[in-house]
């Protein structure tokens, strides 16, 4: 007998409309926000929002010329909690001049209007569409709905024929009025409306048809200020810019442009959704999924905000240096604009939303701040249904849309930041960090002083001459800095790779002695059981062979000894490390090195020199879009006391105007890169009085690095 099960119905509690409303959003300009949102969805022509005081009485108005509500539509939707009518009627269209427009709706929950509560207790709706003679009165008391017992004793009033008719004059439109204000507004408080509604719509794009008004009645007293968006011309004229798009399949195209005065910049280029291009963003082990956020595209404007930066642009434009930060600070951020209307940030706590506050605190100076861009990011509900608004509208839902599209902006943030650096930094040749703690530069002003004295120079010279060293010994230590920074977090991370090299052998030793005890049943193994042997044993000599290759590069006391090794086995075990990465798929390594050659260098040093050439290479080679993927190492050049190796790819290459920057400290085009490596490398070789270039033209289609080695005298 089938067991029969009670049915139970669901019902909604009153204080749902807390839920929905007041409790859910916390900041009183975000309702106004949305509540002009709905304007616009209503294909709104103007908007107004009043504050009108009277004493000690005050309302706010909010009003519109747009499509306006039936009576039919008041009873379906508008009385319905959560009405599906938006996403069912995504776009509304209207005729205006004789011409058929269409604009997509940016509402879709169908519980924004509950918002209202926040700011106050009764509101009546006064809305009229071009068939009705007339308006109709909608009434309703918040605290009443929301302290009911239950959704039966819900009610809002409806009145077909009004005695007041504030839209008499229109041929359809909207008009709430909000009475019994939970708060006084100030008039100062009511303007902040303006900072708030100037991010509601694109500010690099013009949205036609659709303007904002805000107006104050104070005692009868009139103020009106019709306010539109517009920006200062400064703002169109950025110093740093990168724009461009995302397509269907997540890769990036972007174009960066410098328009600094005598620094003119342009670069491009293109940035595949692809592992090893976000593997410096992502938590580690994990994987970069199939792209399906969707395309967008982008646009981010950015200025420096030192003294120097900002006098040039108040020269510029002819403006106060304290309206530039005000005016930045107004439209600060990335905005994120969902058919053209704001989604993304709603308010002052959420304005850095990407978190680049934080990320720059790592790098301050390379990194780009919130207060230094005003960016645009545009997306739709067509091709972006996956970020989707969190209810409260103040952020959006963590979705795995959402994740890649944070991935994505995070990646072109990384760029502009890459471009921007490499511009700021002059032409200057890369210094080795014994050469930054040389003291010749000490000498050389007290040499310069007793010159001066000799010579009778005036205290104004000799103070010149200090003054100099001054200078360019705080940027030998700003340098100095960043660099001991860096190498403190290396010899760290060097210091856990040896305790878990430790652990590792210690446990393989263990898992090795099994092996060898299983080894003695071999004549009892079915085939299954003996290959599953043989897969465990060949398992266990490639993770040994694999930590042995590591190990030189965790040596300690690394310069009290004189080390050498052989070129060859050390090209070789560095090509075995770096294939153990998944960047190193599909690529062929040609090692074309004589073997029985001894070098006096460090194995572990020779190592870090390949390895930072090689991940490079990988890197670089599988952005090409090449089809032929192919790392070339050889030797060149030998004497009786040096030799030049030849490390060539078949990558995207590098670019004429940075063959020297790319050896400097923080220099790097790949995303959220440290810009390290070739300094690393740079280092290492300066330490055996080597040197390491960038051959230009290249052997190959990609780069061409060569640097020499000292061969160990007597052992060749």
């Amino acid at each position: 007998m089938e067991k029969q099960l009670e049915k139970i119905p669901v019902s909604i509690h009153p204080r749902a409309f807390a839920a929905f409303g007041d409790e859910l959003v916390t900041n009183d300009n975000i309702v106004l926000t949305e509540l002009v949102k709905n304007c616009y969805d209503a294909f709104a022509l103007n908007v107004y929002i009043t504050l009108v005081t009277d004493g000690k009485k005050q309302y706010l108005e909010i009003s519109d010329d747009g499509l306006g509500m039936s009576v039919d539509t008041v009873k379906k939707v508008y009385a319905t909690i959560a009405t599906p009518f938006k996403e069912d009627s995504p776009v509304a269209t209207r005729v205006i001049d004789g011409i058929k427009h269409e604009r997509r709706v940016s509402g879709n929950k169908g519980v924004g209007r509950f918002s209202i509560a926040k700011l106050g207790k009764n509101i009546s709706l006064f809305t009229k569409t071009s068939e009705m003679s007339s308006c109709i009165l909608v009434k309703m008391d918040w605290d009443s709905l929301r302290y009911a017992d239950s959704m039966k004793n819900c009610s809002i009033s409806l009145d077909v024929t009004p005695d007041e008719n504030p839209l008499e004059n229109k041929d359809s439109g909207t008009v709430i009025r909000i009475e019994g204000l939970r708060i006084h507004w100030t008039a100062e408080k009511f303007l902040e409306l303006k900072d708030e509604l100037s991010r509601l719509l694109n500010p690099f794009k013009e949205t036609e048809n659709f303007s904002i008004h805000l107006v104050l009645k104070e005692n009868g007293k009139l103020f009106d200020e019709d306010y539109k968006i517009q920006l200062n011309p400064f703002i169109n004229n950025p110093v740093y810019s990168i724009s461009g798009g995302v397509n269907q399949n997540g890769e990036i195209s972007w174009a960066y442009i410098n328009n600094s005065a005598g620094k003119k910049h342009i670069e491009n280029g293109k940035l595949k959704w692809a592992q090893q291009n976000y593997e410096k963003i992502l938590e580690q082990t994990e994987e970069l999924p199939e792209y399906q956020c969707g395309s967008f595209s982008f646009e981010i404007r950015a200025w420096d905000l030192d003294s120097d930066s900002i006098k040039t642009v108040s020269d510029t434009f002819n403006i106060k240096r304290s309206d530039i930060r005000k005016t930045i600070s107004k439209f600060k951020g990335l905005s994120v604009y969902r058919d053209n209307i704001l989604v993304l940030p709603k308010s002052d706590a959420t304005k850095d939303w990407l978190g680049l506050d934080a990320k720059r605190i790592s790098k301050i100076g390379e990194r780009i701040s919130t207060s230094q861009i005003v960016g645009m990011v545009n997306i739709s509900s067509v091709e972006n249904p996956g970020l989707r608004d969190t209810t409260d509208r103040e952020s959006m839902a963590d979705t795995p849309e959402y994740k890649q599209f944070t991935l994505a902006l995070s990646a072109i943030m990384g760029i502009l930041q890459d471009e921007r650096l490499k511009d700021r930094l002059s032409k200057q040749k890369a210094i080795p960090l014994n050469q930054l703690l040389d003291n010749s530069a000490s000498k050389k002003l007290v040499d310069d002083v007793e010159s001066a004295l000799k010579n009778n120079s005036d205290s104004k010279d000799i103070l010149g001459i200090v003054q100099k060293y001054h200078s360019e010994n705080t940027k030998k230590i700003e340098d100095l800095t960043a660099r001991l920074t860096y190498y403190a977090q290396t010899a760290s991370l060097g210091s856990v790779a040896i305790v878990l090299m430790h652990e590792f052998l210690t446990g393989m030793t263990s898992v090795k002695r099994f092996l060898n005890k299983v080894k003695t049943y071999f004549s009892t193994f079915d085939k299954r059981t003996l290959d599953y042997y043989e897969d465990a044993d060949d398992g266990h000599k490639r993770l040994t062979e694999l930590v042995n290759s590591f190990s030189p590069l965790c040596m300690k006391d690394l310069h009290k000894k004189n080390f050498s090794c052989d070129l060859y086995e050390s090209a070789v075990k560095a090509t075995n490390l770096i294939k153990a990465k998944k960047i190193s798929k599909n690529i062929d390594f040609d090692i074309d090195l004589p073997e029985k050659i001894t070098v006096a260098v460090s194995e572990g040093e020779l190592q870090t020199v390949f390895i930072n050439l090689f991940d490079n290479a990988c890197y670089w080679i599988n952005n090409s879009g090449n089809t032929e993927k192919k790392i070339f190492v050889s030797v060149e050049e030998k004497s009786l006391e040096k030799l030049s190796v030849v490390v060539s790819d078949t990558g995207a290459g590098v670019l004429p105007e940075n063959a020297e920057k790319i050896f400097l400290p923080g220099i790097t085009s790949k995303v959220n890169g440290l810009g390290m490596g070739l300094v690393i490398v740079t280092e290492l070789l300066s330490y055996y009085k080597c040197k390491i270039g960038l051959r230009y033209p290249s052997d190959t289609a990609g780069a061409t690095f060569v640097f020499d080695l000292p061969i160990l005298q007597g052992e060749n």
